[in-house]
């Protein structure tokens, strides 16, 4: 599915690597960062390779259904705060799982006001995580580019 706007793209792929089974989140991760930091570049070439990851940050809170989330932030960040926001995200409902959740990628940064944010959905249980989809949301001059990218690497299959 692809919603385009004047000047964002929003993306949802259910394809081989969205829809991946892994032990951890933490499995897929770097998959999602690297995915990021590759197509980013369509929108801003001197995109930063690396970044340092700072020190994390947890919180969470309750909804007006009294569904518990819990939420990790940490940045990747180079020397002039360019790079990498990865947001993880469980619902903890029902008690005895499985989850949703999500993992986020976002690009800060970017030159000339472009955006790129990665969406990892999934279900996470004691024995697996389970990828459902994945969504793209890119804004920016080269984002036909950054599209493709996404339904080359996640598979798209039309949906």
């Amino acid at each position: 599915m692809a919603v385009t706007g004047d000047s964002s793209i929003l993306v949802t792929a259910a394809g081989r690597l969205a829809t991946r089974t892994v032990s951890r989140v933490d499995d897929i991760e770097p998959e999602l960062r690297d995915f990021v930091r590759t197509s980013v570049r369509w929108l801003d070439p001197s995109f930063p390779h690396t970044g340092r990851r700072g020190q994390g940050q947890r919180g969470g809170w309750t909804d007006d259904d009294q569904v518990e989330t819990e939420m990790t932030q940490f940045e990747e960040l180079d020397h002039e705060g360019r790079g990498l926001r990865i947001i993880r995200l469980y619902k903890m409902s029902p008690p005895e799982g499985p989850f949703e959740g999500a993992v986020r990628v976002i690009a800060l940064g970017a030159a000339n006001g472009a955006k790129l944010e990665l969406r990892w959905n999934f279900l996470a249980s004691d024995l697996e995580v389970r990828g459902t989809s994945a969504e793209l949301t890119v804004e920016g001059e080269r984002r036909d580019e950054v599209v493709h990218d996404f339904q080359r690497w996640f598979d798209n299959i039309g949906n």
